[in-house]
């Protein structure tokens, strides 16, 4: 809406007056105009406001530096502390509108304080529709690089708008297509990528490189809920060395680890080389305390032939790799022990899907369940639960392999 001359009073109106208040005078002071603001009705009748705003608007389309610092909105009430000078010129031109608020008795001040004005108002909504065709300009130009690209069907699905979380803003929802044009663009072109590699590819600047760094997690996240595994495109490191825990038998190119103590691995060695194992039953636990636990019962691990994987709260890809490395040697059985809450159950979930073998999983009492629909139903009716709160010696262990 464009503010000029006689919607000046409109502006007003809309954005400053309360309800049941009315402009009563308007005095002309130069450019600026004054406005004396009632409340008038059968049985009220008292000034309540007066208002100075720019009687004529000035052809402005940028907002004045120093006035962006204060964060002015439609709603917003500022003190101002800038010179005397500064304030008249912003009140002439329209950036901004003085309200001083009376008291009951009408005459002393109750509050004095600036508003967005009316020309600030209208760049701002000028800015706004210039944005919006920007946005919709490079969307466009987005989808038709992934169409071009010819991009596999769950990419296609991912990069819809109705589908992604609501809480994205427009700018992230951009971004993330772009990430996923990079990503697959790249893995196109390499069979091995780092994570830094997709931003550095798409845009040759000094810090692309960093450009998705701050989506990392929540759009290799996202990925997954569509069966993306993004190991299987080529990404060997997420940009940053992530430990995995384990115990148990495991032999790769560059080492072999015995039961006997708690090991470490990172997810850059599982994505480049192969792990077998000799155990026959496989562990996989939410938490590290449970895995340090079992760890220090060697004889058990011994007796039950167990590798013990610590999931640190979720199934990464590197985590899914290496279980069906490991689903590859000798394992027989998988003993699945998590939280018992909604997280506990989405990691069960993801886990049973890599898994070509009978499966069991920890409920509390000693309960096993071999089925997991049976495990959520009867979650439901659990509280929510730490797997500590249940960790049980050997003898318990025994039982459930």
């Amino acid at each position: 809406m464009q503010y000029k001359e006689n919607n000046i009073i409109d502006f007003v109106q809309q954005f400053i007056l309360k309800s049941g208040e009315k402009i009563e005078k308007i005095e002309q002071h130069g450019n600026i105009q004054t406005l004396t603001i009632v409340k008038h009705s059968a049985r009220i009748y008292k000034k309540v406001a007066q208002i100075k705003i720019a009687k004529q608007l000035a052809n402005e389309i940028v907002v004045p530096k120093v006035l962006v610092k204060y964060k002015f909105s439609p709603k917003a009430k500022r003190q101002l502390d800038e010179p005397v000078e500064t304030i008249y010129q912003w009140l002439s031109a329209g950036w901004i509108v003085r309200e001083i608020r009376y008291n009951v008795d009408g005459l002393s001040v109750k509050e004095e304080v600036y508003r967005m004005g009316p020309t600030y108002m209208d760049v701002l909504e000028q800015q706004q529709v210039q944005d919006q065709q920007q946005y919709n300009f490079q969307l466009t130009q987005l989808f038709t690089q992934a169409e071009a690209l010819q991009m596999p069907q769950s990419f296609q699905k991912a990069m819809r708008f109705d589908v992604m979380p609501s809480r994205w803003n427009q700018a992230k929802r951009l971004k993330f297509i772009q990430f996923c044009i990079a990503f697959y663009q790249l893995a196109q072109r390499k069979d091995l990528f780092d994570f830094k590699e997709i931003g550095a590819t798409y845009e040759d600047r000094i810090g692309a490189s960093k450009m998705f760094d701050a989506e990392r997690e929540e759009f290799l996240a996202y990925l997954e809920q569509f069966n993306i595994d993004v190991a299987n495109y080529g990404l060997v490191s997420i940009g940053k060395i992530v430990p995995f825990y384990f115990a148990g038998h495991a032999q790769a190119a560059l080492a072999t680890y015995e039961i006997g103590a708690v090991h470490a691995t990172t997810d850059n060695a599982v994505l480049q080389t192969t792990f077998i194992t000799n155990n026959t039953t496989l562990w996989l636990v939410e938490n590290r305390a449970i895995l340090t636990r079992m760890a220090t019962e060697s004889e058990f691990l011994q007796k039950s032939n167990s590798f013990v994987l610590c999931l640190d709260g979720q199934i990464r890809s590197a985590h899914k790799q290496l279980i069906k490395q490991l689903l590859c040697s000798a394992i027989q059985q998988v003993l699945i022990w998590t939280d018992y809450d909604v997280a506990g159950l989405t990691i069960a979930k993801n886990a049973i899907q890599l898994l070509s073998c009978p499966y069991k999983i920890i409920g509390r009492y000693n309960q096993l369940f071999m089925d997991i629909s049976l495990y959520e139903q009867w979650l439901q009716q659990e509280g929510k639960h730490e797997q500590e709160q249940q960790l049980g010696g050997r003898e318990q262990w025994e039982t459930w392999v």
